[in-house]
Formats: C-alpha cells, sequence, structure tokens
C-alpha cells in the first residue's frame, strides 16, 4: 500500500458514475469497509481488502464469493470506531500516497456526520466524495486548489479552535483569522482563481462544490 493511490468504497450511497468511476480507473488498492463489498461486486468492481467488523457480510458470502477472488478480509472487531475509520486506520499505517472515500452519503445521519470526524480521528489526508461536494481536512501547511470555476461554493468549518487560517482565491478571503466551532467560515465563493490555504494547526474542514 505504501505510496498508492488507494480507493475506500464505504457502505452509503455512492455518488454518479461519473464521479466514481475515475477514481477506481486510477485507483492502485481498493478497500471495501463491511458491506460496501456488496457495492463494489455488483458494479463489477473486485476490491482488494475488505476492512471492519464484518456485521454486515452474511458468513456464506465471505465463504462463495469473497474467498474465491482472493479478496484479503481484514476483521477490525472493536466497536469503538466506524468501519470507515477503521479502513482510514489501516490505510496510514502503510503510507498511502492518496486516499479518496466515496458511499458516505444516504442512510442514518450520525454515519454521514461521523464519516466526517473520522478524518479527524486519524488526522486523515482522505478525500470525501459526495454528489455535489468534496471534503477533505486542510493540513497545517495548506495546500493549493487550482481551476475551481467561478461562484462555486467553498465553506470552511473548524472542528475545535484553530487559529491563523489564511484562504486566498475566493469572494472573502481570510488573513490570520481565528475560527471557532460555528457558521462563520460558511458559504463562501471561489472567485475563478486558484485557492491558497493554510493554518497554524487543528482540525480544519474544507467543502467545496463541484
Amino acid at each position: 500500500m505504501q505510496g498508492a493511490n488507494i480507493l475506500i468504497a464505504a457502505n452509503g450511497t455512492w455518488p454518479s458514475k461519473v464521479i466514481w468511476k475515475p477514481l477506481v480507473d486510477n485507483s492502485n488498492i481498493i478497500v471495501a469497509c463491511d458491506g460496501a463489498i456488496v457495492q463494489l461486486l455488483q458494479n463489477d468492481i473486485v476490491p482488494d481488502y475488505v476492512v471492519g467488523d464484518l456485521d454486515s457480510i452474511p458468513i456464506e458470502m465471505i465463504e462463495s464469493q469473497i474467498e474465491p477472488l482472493d479478496i484479503t478480509v481484514i476483521p477490525m472487531l472493536n466497536q469503538n470506531s466506524s468501519d470507515l475509520a477503521k479502513a482510514l486506520e489501516y490505510c496510514k499505517k502503510h503510507s498511502a500516497k492518496r486516499i479518496d472515500v466515496i458511499g458516505i452519503e444516504g442512510g442514518r445521519v450520525d454515519h454521514q456526520i461521523g464519516a466526517y470526524f473520522s478524518l479527524c480521528e486519524h488526522n486523515s489526508n482522505a478525500i470525501l466524495h459526495l454528489e455535489q461536494w468534496s471534503a477533505r481536512l486542510v493540513p497545517s501547511e495548506g495546500f493549493i486548489i487550482g481551476s475551481i470555476e467561478k461562484s462555486k461554493n467553498v465553506s470552511l468549518f473548524a472542528i475545535g479552535t484553530v487559529n491563523g487560517v489564511t484562504l486566498s482565491g475566493v469572494k472573502w478571503p481570510l488573513e490570520n483569522e481565528r475560527l471557532s466551532p460555528g457558521t462563520n467560515g460558511l458559504h463562501n465563493e471561489s472567485n475563478g482563481e486558484e485557492i491558497q490555504i493554510s493554518h497554524q494547526g487543528g482540525h480544519l474542514l474544507l467543502l467545496i462544490e463541484r
């Protein structure tokens, strides 16, 4: 897994095929979160690993479908974290170059919210791909995002206090601002230029409209 592009499929609603197909094609390794193995196989995608507590996979499916396909099953049976958090933990241990995640929409709202917190739990650089948005944590050293269409929605959410937030390439730029949990980073807009963002520590969630 080291240096690989990894796609994690969670067991929620996938975005449209135009979104997930390129992620599948560009991945070196595909990881199924527990019951997401069903959606993967239904779409003729054979993952390399299945990770989770395995409570959503019938035993007969493991024996009749998963094992014959030479898919590695990684049981992580504790109930202290979600299957997505378990998958992120497993991938982090192997120093993945890039991690993309699909399948976090739909279903239980607590699982949807938990997907965002799982990024914080493992300080993950994974990108969550939704139908209309993408979401990721901003590392303190920041990054540059280029070629975003003008007037796309850009939102920041501080999970805890985040100091020194700097944001450019948007309608309302920030310079060394202090953000706390709330709506003060909600609904900015891209101005058609590259977006630059950084901060001085903490968990800062960036959402960008497709």
